[in-house]
């Protein structure tokens, strides 16, 4: 991917959404919708070309007809150009010059158009929700604008030039434009807003706020990708002891209580990168590659935060962790896991068996009545 604006810290929008600073960013179409977007611009073009080649001559405030239809055969080639990069990859750069090109090629459209009320103007509304429903509100708000600007531009010229006369059919006109140009926009915002919650609601764990197990595998795939420079990654894998013998004790409130906390535990031990819950009492860390005294102070971080919190609260739960590097022990999010999980257990192994954590509870695993 040619925008690298992913970032380790960025815990929102794990997968699809390419994300600049503050939130913003666009969404990236499939190639499906690549394809689709351009067979809309080669299909109104064709429309631009017999449009024109209809008319014996058209309003000459910059060009002749000649020239407008050369213009139309530049446009043709600088979308195939595009066309071509946007098959390789997409970037904000080229979803910014193609839609330039748009808009300049509809522009010239309506200066050139005979008609008292042109139909040419309809061609900004395309651009408008052919550009703004792809990608997202920040694209929307930019064609809107550039929208905006280039009809009033285009009005004025054939106004003060061209002598086109100023009646109520051509004021209905405008105010139906914008209307509806401005409902498009706070609709899409409103679609935006859905998508993001729905996206949200998908990838985190609703307990803990961290990402859940899709959202976990969602941001494996976009970072262990590329060759091993790129995918250099370390997994940290955390299972909290005896769990189920605090769940069953005291309820599921307190149960919820301590993954609460330990996923902030957790998520804050790390500093960065991508923290989530995978499920139970599992926990999943994807970070930058780390060296084993990197590793070794997270662990102690973890490990004296969670002995502080259960000491404070009289609840003695312990946690189990492990690790593993990409690409040394894997290149795929499931076996770097396993290969943790044995680190895992095997650190599990060397702590208190269940017995003597249970001998600590003294009163907390006895009769309720009695505690």
């Amino acid at each position: 991917m040619g925008m690298k604006h992913y970032d380790w810290g960025d815990r929102r929008y794990p997968c699809r959404w390419l994300a600049e600073s503050n939130g913003t960013g666009f969404w990236m179409p499939d190639r499906q919708e690549i394809i689709t977007q351009f067979f809309t611009r080669y299909l109104f073009f064709a429309l631009a070309v017999l449009y024109f080649s209809s008319m014996e001559s058209v309003a000459e405030l910059l060009f002749g007809l000649e020239w407008v239809l050369f213009a139309q055969v530049v446009y043709f080639l600088i979308t195939s150009w595009f066309f071509h990069l946007a098959l390789k990859e997409v970037t904000l750069k080229t979803i910014r010059f193609t839609m330039a090109a748009d808009l300049l090629n509809v522009a010239l459209c309506l200066i050139h158009d005979p008609y008292p009320i042109p139909p040419a103007a309809m061609g900004f509304l395309m651009v408008l929700l052919g550009n703004g429903l792809r990608y997202g509100m920040r694209i929307f708000s930019e064609v809107l604008g550039g929208a905006v600007f280039c009809m009033a531009f285009c009005f004025a010229l054939r106004y003060r030039l061209g002598g086109f006369p100023i009646n109520a059919g051509v004021v209905f006109f405008g105010i139906f434009w914008v209307t509806l140009a401005v409902y498009a926009y706070i609709l899409m915002g409103r679609i935006e807003r859905q998508r993001h919650q729905l996206d949200f609601r998908s990838r985190y764990d609703a307990l803990t706020g961290l990402l859940n197990r899709h959202g976990v595998i969602a941001a494996a795939e976009h970072i262990l990708r590329g060759d091993a420079t790129e995918m250099a990654a370390t997994v940290l894998f955390a299972d909290l002891d005896n769990f189920k013998a605090v769940n069953d004790r005291y309820g599921h409130n307190v149960g919820d209580r301590v993954l609460v906390e330990f996923g902030q535990i957790f998520c804050e031990s790390a500093e960065v990168g991508v923290c989530g819950r995978w499920g139970g009492d599992e926990f999943v860390a994807l970070l930058p590659l780390r060296d084993e005294a990197t590793i070794d102070k997270i662990f102690d971080r973890i490990n004296s935060r969670m002995e502080a919190w259960s000491k404070g609260n009289g609840l003695p739960m312990a946690v189990s962790l492990g690790v593993s590097h990409a690409p040394r022990d894997g290149c795929d999010l499931m076996t770097l896991l396993s290969s943790a999980d044995i680190h895992l257990y095997q650190s599990k192994t060397r702590q208190s068996p269940p017995f003597a954590l249970r001998s600590r509870l003294g009163p907390l695993v006895g009769n309720p009545e009695t505690s």
